[in-house]
């Protein structure tokens, strides 16, 4: 507990809270306004709020000095950009006495962990929210997103997320304790593991993980801009728009990212499909990585298969161009398996691009019998018997004595 804390605690446990004339919070500044009242002035300073960018001046008024030391100057000059906290009169009398920037820096740690808009700073220049939270310390009034909305133009602009995560905060950051906090961190969780997945990104450096899903958390991120964030990430050579703010932590960090491996497997997966493993083989490792930014784009699978088709166009006969492997394959096994056993991705690969090349089917029949006899195989070798001997020939073929071999 703070000395801060203590001392609260003492003033509360007395059995009369001091009078006020003895209790006054000594301010760093008094001033006499044109108005006859006397402003207490007292300053924030920078350094001793994290985020906080500049010091933050705040006052109070009274009809009375309190016998304390009056300084000479316009109090309006100061006011002008400071946060008032009405009457000192107001101030809880279990607070009396202490000077409210003290009270402040002690709780203020607290208040940001439940409010990310603690210290923001308005175009208009105020720390609108800062000095509302300040002023309901000391006169006891809890706040609402209403109240907060109300005087700040920052949150009551906030976007549908972010005022989501405002409101599941406020209730508390104790995960466990906080149903509606909890189910927003779950979702965050699956939205951010679902990139993951798609991408096939598992070797991610944790610290960026862990960033975009505090954006997407607070709101910062919609959940498509997580999505066009984490692909840009992936994939440097694609145009897009990039968070500034994610681009510095990358730089900072000095992170290096990996290679999107779902994306790879999957442009080798459409090159297959397309062009047989035979043609796919010949691209290297570095037109898959092209090919898998190309996949990354709007419509990448249509624009991979124009450039796949220009391929498979340039290396099979017209009777084939416009289509693929796998339609065209079809057609090319069914022929072949009336003379032989086809092996398309092993033994007979290169009798299949080059049966692709030939219009003519008759000139296939002749290319396949002549393979399947030249490479001995045995569902040709059966089906040439069958066939002679479908014609009377069946002696001759087989029998060792006319072959010279009995």
């Amino acid at each position: 507990m703070s000395d801060i804390e203590i001392k609260i605690d003492e003033i509360i446990a007395s059995e009369s809270a001091p009078a006020l004339e003895d209790t006054v919070p000594t301010p760093d500044m008094i001033r006499r306004g044109e108005d006859g009242q006397y402003y207490f002035f007292y300053t924030l300073e920078a350094d001793k709020v994290e985020g906080l960018e500049e010091d933050v001046t705040v006052y109070y008024l009274s009809e009375s000095d309190y016998k304390l030391t009056v300084d000479p100057g316009s109090a309006e000059e100061i006011a002008n950009t400071a946060i008032n906290f009405g009457s000192i009169e107001e101030v809880e009398s279990r607070l009396a006495g202490l000077n409210p920037i003290d009270v402040l820096i002690s709780s203020i740690k607290k208040e940001a962990d439940l409010n990310p808009y603690l210290v923001t700073q308005e175009d208009s220049g105020e720390f609108a929210v800062l000095g509302l939270f300040l002023e309901s310390i000391f006169e006891g009034t809890p706040l609402t997103y209403e109240d907060y909305a109300y005087v700040s133009p920052t949150i009551a602009a906030l976007n549908a997320d972010q005022l989501e995560y405002f409101r599941a905060i406020a209730l508390g950051s104790d995960r466990e304790a906080n149903a509606t906090l909890r189910r927003l961190q779950d979702r965050t969780k699956i939205e951010v593991a679902g990139l993951i997945s798609k991408y096939g990104q598992y070797d991610i450096p944790q610290d960026l993980i862990n960033k975009l899903y505090d954006m997407r958390l607070k709101g910062i991120l919609s959940k498509d801009d997580l999505s066009e964030q984490f692909r840009l990430i992936l994939f440097p050579e694609l145009p897009g728009f990039r968070n500034d703010e994610i681009q510095e932590f990358i730089k900072d960090k000095q992170l290096e990212m990996p290679e999107s491996l779902a994306f790879i497997q999957r442009a080798k997966d459409q090159a297959e499909a397309k062009l047989g493993m035979d043609l796919a083989s010949l691209f290297k490792e570095e037109d898959y990585n092209f090919f898998s930014n190309v996949l990354a784009t709007t419509n990448g699978q249509s624009l991979l298969d124009a450039k796949l088709q220009e391929v498979w166009d340039e290396n099979v006969s017209d009777k084939y161009k416009g289509r693929d492997y796998n339609t065209s394959i079809i057609g090319v096994r069914t022929l072949a398996n009336k003379y032989g056993n086809l092996d398309e991705s092993g033994r007979d690969k290169d009798l299949v691009y080059n049966l692709f090349q030939m219009d003519d089917p008759s000139e296939q029949r002749k290319a396949i019998i002549s393979h399947f006899l030249e490479v001995g195989d045995d569902g040709a070798l059966t089906k040439m018997a069958q066939g002679l001997k479908g014609q009377g020939l069946g002696q001759i073929y087989l029998s060792p004595t006319i072959t010279g071999q009995g």
